[in-house]
């Protein structure tokens, strides 16, 4: 019988980029879930670019076909990784540690899902059990959103795999992302008044920025690090050449939310601050023109009423409960659960660069634990 090592040496040797299908991750998980005691149903979907996306339900014969007591969840893909590093699909065990993209985030908690239910006798159940295995996480969770609207299953727990160093993750912060496209004249350099930078107007926009930051780091929350709703610049890119007036400058703009300011009214909070700041700078300047764009607002994960489940881990792990500053396909899939919490092997400071590793001993110890849990609750 395989072990979450095998599986897992397996898993990252199949590439699976968010630009890539992650078809092939789909059937070798098919593969391991024996006909006999789970029924699967396939979610696919076409993504932009027209490649086939798919997601994975699976539930076990012993029970309704929509309802579980416990539901495993997983995302099937991983983040790009550099071509001269040898591992990310050539996945290599030293020293306690195995190296390769997608081992920490988040194959490695496939794996442990897969031996967890290796050889799993559905007539042994009192409960159903269920996992859900979804696409392009890594990308706006998109898989995750897309089996939310379905709403394909109800389950009472559920348990989303991420990396959070074995310790139950209760709430975490929400994500957005958005452009302000500030627009100008262009104009020869050598006679900067027949025109209107663009860059010039950034930086007032940034300037802005700046201020809502502050505003948004004023109300604490001290169950996170940072304790607040985080804002970044992350790029910014105007101009053609040295010798032009610029025309337009685009600024790339983040936000972190904590729960309770992306839900209901306080949805676009720091949006509203950000247009507030935009509207400011247009009194006081006609010829100013700059628009906010926002292009993606996932919302926060919220602490669920029940503790059950959380608990139950807690006291598994020996751990106390926690909160985590980056988003998870939890605040798009709790609709699905009364309860829910994101858990796994591996720490996410690991994932997303060269040299991903997850520690084969929290591999081994993931795998008790969710055993332990399948068999107290189904």
């Amino acid at each position: 019988m395989k072990t979450e090592i095998d599986f897992l040496l397996d898993l990252v040797a199949i590439p699976s980029v968010s630009s890539m299908s992650n078809r092939p991750v789909i059937d070798y998980a098919l593969r391991q879930l024996n006909p006999k005691t789970w029924r699967t149903e396939l979610y696919p979907y076409r993504d932009p670019a027209g490649l086939e996306k798919v997601n994975l339900l699976a539930i076990t014969k012993n029970g309704a076909t929509r309802t579980a007591e416990l539901m495993l969840v997983c995302h099937t893909d991983t983040v790009p990784f550099d071509p001269a590093w040898s591992e990310a699909v050539h996945p290599q065990i030293r020293n306690g540690k195995l190296y390769g993209r997608g081992s920490c985030d988040v194959k490695g908690y496939l794996a442990c899902v897969l031996a967890a239910v290796s050889g799993l006798d559905a007539r042994r159940l009192s409960k159903p059990l269920a996992i859900l295995l979804t696409a392009d996480e890594e990308i706006g969770c998109v898989g995750a959103k897309y089996i939310a609207a379905k709403n394909p299953i109800r389950a009472r727990y559920a348990i989303i795999g991420e990396p959070t160093g074995m310790r139950p993750v209760r709430a975490g912060k929400g994500y957005a992302l958005a452009e302000i496209v500030v627009r100008g004249k262009e104009a020869h350099s050598a006679f900067p008044a027949r025109g209107r930078s663009a860059i010039y107007d950034a930086v007032r926009v940034i300037a802005g920025l700046e201020r809502v930051a502050k505003k948004l780091a004023a109300p604490k929350n001290a169950a996170f690090d940072p304790p607040y709703t985080t804002l970044n610049v992350g790029l910014i890119r105007g101009g053609t050449a040295k010798n032009i007036v610029p025309g337009e400058c685009r600024i790339t703009v983040e936000w972190r939310p904590v729960p309770g300011q992306v839900r209901g009214n306080d949805a676009n909070r720091a949006a509203v601050l950000i247009e507030q700041e935009l509207a400011h700078l247009r009194r006081r300047d006609p010829g100013f023109d700059a628009r906010l764009e926002v292009q993606r607002m996932d919302p926060a994960f919220d602490p669920a009423p029940t503790d059950k489940l959380a608990k139950l881990v807690q006291s598994l792990t020996r751990r106390p409960s926690t909160t985590v500053a980056f988003g998870t396909e939890a605040a798009h899939l709790r609709a699905l659960s009364t309860e829910t919490i994101v858990f796994g092997p591996g720490n996410m400071e690991t994932a997303h660069k060269t040299g991903e590793f997850v520690p084969t001993r929290e591999l081994n110890k993931c795998v008790e634990l969710l055993r332990a849990v399948i068999g107290k609750l189904c």
